[in-house]
């Protein structure tokens, strides 16, 4: 039985994020470990150090999701660093640049100290973590497996479906859980694509398909793939690593396609290849949340354990066909899936639900306000709240944005809050920054779906706190929400927009915001 974690992390002195020169030193890896290169300015006093690996056997995922999110942290004015070996640098050609941003991972203390280590490796757990404690204000790990303990502040698992009951037991207690495709580190040209490709996506034919099944495809399944095109006179485009083992073979029987498959490899734009595909042959990995922010069918294979998880979700949710373990799937399984009809209108619809493509900028949002130590906590409302919770709710300007704007007597809202406190459709909660309360939010279980309303305390307006107050809630709920917004209230419409919202429905002044987890 896995035993509950003790919470180990303890208060971080108050001091700058200062970095030492720049040591003499080579790491055992022959890696430079580099403090500040010219090209970056620290405008934040924050640092974040990549913990992740790349070869030939485990692709070069861990590095895209890694990169993207630094790359949401140096918009925001962190300076990032890696700690990797020097198989990743040869293996993600897109490393090549931040090659003096790398230490050996053996170094990682060399750095100290360090505002926050973000850790994406399967071989990492809390044994590896808990030293990192001594250099390292936070630590975030990137998981999908939930089968190990890990110390960690916040823990971000983009796998569809998952609950925070997946990770009982396995991180402290006070551990941020980001769970599921809403914080998927996707880069930003996904969501830049995302509303003209899905309004152009209307064809039930396959005319294009893209076979990508990530950057080494050890099992070779994009020669199986394209073997099951062939005869069907489809336009392909097939990409891999220029590193691959299978690279030459793949290139033979593209060749032999009528017309001839395209073979890319190291594409640095992605994106673009599947707003022009109809359909995707891929693998179960990270790249399913690309997919599906572009509505992108799939058809798919599990390449690796850790991907039988998403694949039963994806094709649970409509959004994909799963075929089998890659071991059993055989050319004549992709012929024969290609010659059933396959719904790509239906598919698209289901896959866009799943995937906004805005989740690095979500994370590096949260990562960001817990460096800067003004995070939102919230906490279960009580009846000792009644007078803030009063005096919020009729302030002119709240009650000018609000649904009803006539002022409140306190009798009436003293019931109201008591009957709110004992219904277990609905769930009030106080935001507090350092014990002192910001602001609230209330989630109301209505039929199918969750409706919040919250309000930001005068004194507090204008510094974010109404999009990490919305943004925390709806980090635990799941499934369809919503938010009914006056018109003309900016404010409160661009919150919905920064968690994930989109309108909807306009009636009577108010407009319905809406998303589904």
């Amino acid at each position: 039985m896995v035993q509950p974690l003790t919470d180990t992390r303890h208060p971080w002195p108050s001091f700058l994020q200062t970095r030492p020169s720049r040591p003499s030193m080579q790491g055992n890896t022959g890696l430079i470990v580099c403090r500040n290169p010219s090209r970056k300015v620290d405008m934040t006093g924050h640092t974040a150090l990549f913990r992740f690996d790349a070869d030939l056997e485990i692709g070069g995922g861990h590095a895209v999701r890694c990169c993207t999110l630094a790359r949401e942290l140096e918009a925001r004015g962190w300076i990032c660093r890696f700690a990797i070996g020097p198989e990743t640098l040869e293996t993600v050609a897109s490393m090549s640049d931040r090659a003096a941003e790398c230490v050996a991972p053996d170094d990682m203390a060399l750095l100290a100290p360090v505002t926050a280590i973000i850790a994406d490796h399967y071989g990492l757990d809390i044994n590896d973590e808990k030293p990192w404690r001594e250099f390292a204000r936070h630590i975030v790990v990137l998981d999908d497996l939930a089968d190990r303990q890990h110390d960690c502040d916040v823990l971000i698992d983009q796998g569809l479906g998952r609950r925070a009951g997946d990770y009982a037991g396995l991180v402290p207690s006070g551990c941020r859980l980001l769970l599921g495709p809403f914080h998927g580190l996707l880069r930003p040209e996904f969501a830049a694509m995302r509303k003209t490709v899905l309004a152009a996506r209307h064809s039930e034919k396959v005319q294009r398909v893209l076979v990508a099944f990530g950057l080494s495809d050890p099992n070779n399944l994009t020669a199986r793939a394209l073997a099951g095109l062939a005869g069907k006179g489809l336009r392909v485009d097939a990409v891999m690593g220029a590193g691959a083992q299978h690279l030459d073979a793949v290139r033979d029987i593209a060749a032999a396609l009528s017309p001839p498959a395209r073979v890319l490899c190291d594409v640095d734009d992605i994106a673009s290849l599947m707003v022009e595909a109809d359909l995707a042959i891929g693998a179960f990995g990270s790249t399913s949340w690309e997919r599906c922010a572009l509505g992108l069918p799939t058809v798919g294979v599990i390449a690796a354990e850790n991907q039988s998880y998403n694949a039963r979700a994806l094709q649970d949710a409509g959004a994909a066909v799963s075929l089998a373990w890659h071991a059993e799937v055989t050319a004549e399984d992709f012929s024969n899936t290609l010659n059933q009809p396959l719904c790509l209108n239906e598919m698209s619809r289901c896959a866009a639900q799943l995937c906004d493509g805005l989740g690095a900028g979500r994370v590096a949002d949260i990562i960001n306000d817990l460096a800067e130590g003004d995070a939102p906590v919230l906490r279960s409302a009580t009846m000792a709240d009644a007078d803030l919770l009063f005096l919020w709710r009729n302030d002119q300007e709240t009650r000018r944005q609000s649904k009803t704007m006539a002022p409140v007597e306190r009798g009436g809202h003293l019931s109201w809050l008591h009957d709110v406190l004992t219904n277990p459709d609905r769930d009030i909660r106080v935001a507090e920054v350092n014990r002192h309360p910001v602001g609230s939010v209330r989630a109301d279980r209505v039929e199918d779906a969750w409706v919040l309303s919250w309000m930001v305390a005068p004194e507090a307006r204008g510094k974010g706190f109404g999009r990490r107050i919305v943004a925390r809630i709806v980090e635990e709920l799941d499934g369809e929400i919503q938010a009914e917004i006056r018109d003309g209230n900016l404010a409160s419409a661009r919150i919905a927009s920064a968690v994930g919202m989109t309108p909807r429905d306009q009636t009577d002044g108010l407009t319905t915001w809406a998303m589904r987890k």
